[in-house]
């Protein structure tokens, strides 16, 4: 069965400490090695911005992980394959196709022009905002009361639209998360999530959110950080996430959405505490098992693991 995965932050990590992405055991949950056993095809590659960074240093930040992509796509086309438009996804096979995407709009220090530029670097989707403020909204770590999009986020939704970039909700809170919906013409995502039926925060998507999102074409990548599938799971003494809870995460979407709105975006390297079942990328099998344990059959497994997803890129990808 094919892989698609919709965030993964393998190469923030790579980038920063200087990991080998060949290295079965080197430290990452996300590696070649893995890719290959598991079967797959596709990661879309998060550009994260450290709250730390902002202005020209978060722009120079992005610039270097997307560097890091690059230089290992074009010393290792055996492994990995840069995928700039739809047309790249009919080519996927032994190669993983890999897709830089902003996680917050930092590095565009809220200018219009910086997106055609990271447009041209070959990022196709923005996380509008991280858990911070940033020049397009408040994140969903920002205190009540939140503000919605600013003039700024408006005009970026309206660009990345024209190029054939992806508008990706993760972190978004409401009001702006409203505000999107209401600015969007082609079909937006949240890239990673848990729901609040479980897990009731504000970084999770209600029913209304995840219903906006599919009715509109979308996708939802469900997530694997522990404390938005199980409240407290990281708190000592207290019951561990595993892979049951991602299932229940994915079947209650899966209720909302429909079958063709929902798959994987896993958050992997972007944490240290894994669920039990799926410490790495290697243990996906297991969450494999446990669907077809729920019901569901093989094709609408492979909607989750892989189809969706690359459903969703084919459409809004130039």
């Amino acid at each position: 069965m094919k892989y698609a995965d919709a965030h993964a932050d393998t190469f923030y990590r790579i980038t920063l400490e200087g990991l080998d992405p060949f290295s079965r055991d080197g430290g990452l949950h996300v590696n070649v090695p893995r890719m290959r056993e598991v079967g797959q095809v596709l990661q879309v590659c998060s550009v994260f911005t450290p709250k730390r960074y902002s202005g020209k240093p978060a722009e120079d930040f992005a610039r270097r992980i997307i560097s890091t992509l690059d230089e290992w796509a074009e010393k290792r086309p055996d492994a990995f394959v840069r995928v700039r438009c739809a047309a790249d996804l009919a080519l996927l096979g032994d190669s993983a196709g890999l897709i830089p995407w902003l996680e917050g709009a930092s590095p565009l220090r809220g200018e219009i022009g910086l997106v055609d530029e990271f447009f041209a670097l070959g990022v196709r989707g923005i996380g509008l905002v991280h858990n911070h403020a940033n020049e397009v909204a408040d994140g969903c770590g920002v205190p009540d009361p939140r503000g919605g999009l600013t003039s700024f986020g408006r005009e970026l939704i309206q660009r990345m639209e024209q190029l054939g970039m992806a508008v990706d909700c993760a972190h978004l809170p409401q009001p702006a998360f409203d505000d999107v919906m209401g600015a969007v013409t082609r079909p937006p995502c949240i890239s990673h999530v848990g729901v609040r039926r479980y897990v009731d925060i504000v970084r999770n998507a209600d029913d209304q959110m995840l219903h906006a999102i599919a009715e509109r074409g979308g996708f939802v990548g469900i997530d694997f950080y522990p404390e938005h599938l199980l409240k407290d799971a990281l708190q000592p003494g207290h019951q561990p996430a595993t892979v049951e809870h991602i299932a229940d995460h994915l079947l209650h979407a899966m209720d909302v959405c429909g079958e063709d709105h929902v798959g994987l975006g896993g958050d992997f390297d972007g944490f240290a505490d894994a669920c039990v079942g799926l410490r790495h990328l290697g243990d996906l099998p297991n969450l494999e098992r446990e669907l077809s344990k729920r019901g569901l059959a093989e094709a609408r497994i492979e909607k989750v693991f892989s189809g969706n997803l690359l459903r969703y890129l084919g459409e809004v990808l130039p």
